[in-house]
């Protein structure tokens, strides 16, 4: 921890708000309440170096040596950075994942979901994900960032990580990471996107390995997830189904929304405590972990969806308004599932045009589909939540 940290004034708690939650079986703080969330991923009370905190906290100092190369890619994503070195590694990812670039993108989003609709068709059984939610944003990502490796093997090194980054413990999660960081490493180093980024030196090299591993990992696991589970609610709702089969104005983005908030594919972000400091009688010490809530609510509670407003600069889409939320200058306030303040996700829009243009391609191809017995199967995965299995009946 930084101990030079400059204190920021004190958190104030929301009236009515609940205050941080010692968790006893996961040793760490639950902030839950969505208003005194905001004001945690946007104070410096409370730093992003949850990666470096968890090795000290859950590997042995053998382990962390074993694994020191995996650990050290980890350290360079630069969501575990905070101001002002974020902000200048996340400027050129930003300019580069602009809204209008994410609109120059529909050709091409709409081409992959037809090709992933094919594969849809001709599978037995007809499982929405393999074919349709990690193809769509596996192929997506590989045309972002200008790899060659197909889906399936994209997602193997996503999940990979993502199993190391939940249960860093586990020596056969670390192996599994490490195999995937060095096969990463090797097809970035090939890749057209990092080529544009600076190589001089050895960290330069490093830290363009690092930010585009990170924007891979990025848009495959928590879009697949979103993918999937659009399918599943339209297909799980007549009502909702009609509207998007019938092209109803605003349906699709609404469903979208709606999802989101009702099943966010990441449940919650990390922090670390920055000095010892109490918020609503509940004192928080120096480096205690900090699991704050997407949702508005507890870490495995399902919020319920709202209405929703405008807000997306790509598909128009709508953030539902968060309950309870003050009404300030009346404007709803926006859905955290994206984060919130300097380490908003980037790659928010582009998700929410591939859950679009999924919902309008899978309806006109497929307008009688329905979903199967016991269609959902859902991944183990805590932190990532999102389906292993959809099956469908296509209609056809």
């Amino acid at each position: 921890m930084n101990r030079t940290r400059t204190k920021a004034p004190p958190l104030s708690l929301p009236d009515g708000a609940g205050a941080p939650e010692w968790d006893e079986g996961l040793e760490c703080w639950v902030v839950a309440d969505p208003r005194l969330a905001r004001q945690v991923l946007n104070h410096t009370g409370f730093a992003s170096g949850t990666f470096e905190r968890s090795f000290q906290l859950y590997m042995t100092e053998a382990s962390r040596e074993e694994y020191r190369e995996l650990t050290e890619f980890l350290r360079l994503w630069f969501v575990q950075t905070d101001a002002p070195e974020h902000a200048a590694l996340r400027r050129p990812v930003q300019r580069i994942m602009s809204a209008s670039y994410v609109r120059s993108l529909a050709p091409r989003v709409e081409e992959i979901t037809e090709e992933c609709l094919d594969d849809l068709a001709a599978a037995r059984p007809h499982d929405v994900m393999p074919t349709v939610a990690d193809g769509i944003s596996g192929k997506v990502m590989a045309h972002v960032v200008g790899v060659g490796e197909q889906p399936a093997v994209l997602h193997r090194w996503s999940r990979a990580l993502s199993l190391f980054i939940g249960a860093m413990y586990r020596r056969d999660h670390a192996e599994g990471a490490r195999t995937a960081m060095r096969e990463m490493t090797e097809a970035l180093s090939r890749a057209t996107a990092p080529a544009a980024f600076p190589r001089d030196t050895e960290l330069d090299r490093a830290r363009t390995t690092a930010t585009w591993a990170m924007n891979l990992f990025g848009g495959l696991e928590t879009t697949a997830s979103l993918l999937g589970s659009v399918i599943l609610t339209a297909l799980g709702d007549k009502a909702v189904w009609d509207a998007v089969r019938e092209e109803r104005e605003g349906a699709v983005e609404a469903l979208v929304e709606s999802v989101l908030v009702a099943r966010p594919p990441l449940r919650h972000l990390g922090r670390v405590v920055a000095y010892d400091q109490e918020i609503g009688g509940s004192r928080l010490a120096e480096g205690d972990l900090v699991l704050v809530s997407l949702t508005g609510d507890g870490l495995l509670a399902e919020g319920e969806p709202d209405t929703p407003a405008s807000g997306c600069p790509v598909t128009g889409a709508g953030a539902p308004a968060v309950r309870g939320a003050d009404e300030g200058d009346g404007r709803p306030e926006q859905h955290l599932v994206f984060g919130h303040g300097p380490h908003y996700c980037v790659g928010a829009p582009l998700a929410r045009l591939e859950a679009a243009v999924l919902l309008r391609r899978f309806a006109k191809r497929f307008p009688d589909a329905r979903l199967s017995g016991e269609a959902a199967v859902w991944g183990p995965n805590l932190s990532y939540v999102g389906l292993d299995h959809l099956y469908v009946d296509l209609g056809v």
